[in-house]
Parts: structure tokens; sequence; C-alpha cells
């Protein structure tokens, strides 16, 4: 068998398989549709330099979405003063589940009213000619 470097065969593969290739913070399943599964990725639960931050049990599968909503919540949260040290990984996804959500939701608004609602606002141009 062939040695995969990608994240989804690679690297992340036994934490997606672990977590039932389902996202930890919006519930996305990857088992679902190969759709579903070409989004999903790992999640690092601490910040750079911490000495754990590459234990399994610190990565969580996550999809692409809630990955990047929640790409500086380490770093904000380091700023403000977030201890990291002594929280297990379900503390840790709780702790960033409702930066991620809020941006989630964010979107879906946008989505309702700017992308979803574009098909009613206008017809499509004729393709007929004069």
């Amino acid at each position: 068998m062939p040695t995969y470097t990608d994240a989804l065969r690679g690297y992340a593969a036994k934490i997606l398989a672990r977590d039932n290739y389902t996202c930890r913070y919006c519930g996305l399943d990857g088992r679902q549709s190969f759709s579903n599964w070409l989004t999903l990725s790992e999640d690092h639960l601490l910040p750079k330099g911490h000495p754990k931050r590459n234990d399994a049990a610190f990565r969580v599968a996550c999809c692409q979405f809630c990955n990047v909503a929640g790409n500086r919540y380490l770093d904000q949260a380091a700023a403000n003063g977030v201890n990291f040290e002594d929280k297990t990984p379900e503390e840790l996804v709780a702790l960033r589940l409702p930066v991620v959500q809020k941006t989630r939701d964010a979107y879906r608004q946008f989505w309702e009213e700017s992308v979803r609602q574009s098909g009613n606002a206008a017809e499509a141009p004729s393709s007929t000619s004069s």
C-alpha cells in the first residue's frame, strides 16, 4: 500500500477515522458523500509551540469551513488570557465551538439574504437574438 502525505489519506487519516469522519464543530458527516469527505481535515486544539499540539488526542476531525472559521481563535484566545493547560480535548472543543458557530451563523445569514434569494431577484438574460 502506498504511503500518503495528504490529510485525508495520510497524516490525519487516523484522527478522521477516530472521529467517525465527522466534523467535531458542525457535525458534517464525511461518510454521507464523497463531497463531504473531501471537505474534511484536522484541527489542532492547542496553539503553535505547545508541547502537546501534535498529539493525536489534541487534534480533531474538522471540515474546512469550521477550520477556517476558527482560524484565528487560538491567537485571540491566548491574547485574551485563555489557559490551555490541564484542559481535556472535549473542553478545548467546547471553548472553540461558540466562535466557530458565530462565524457559521453570520455566513448562513449572508447566504440566506444574498445568495439563496439571488435566483429570485433577477431573471436570467434572454438568449434570443433580434
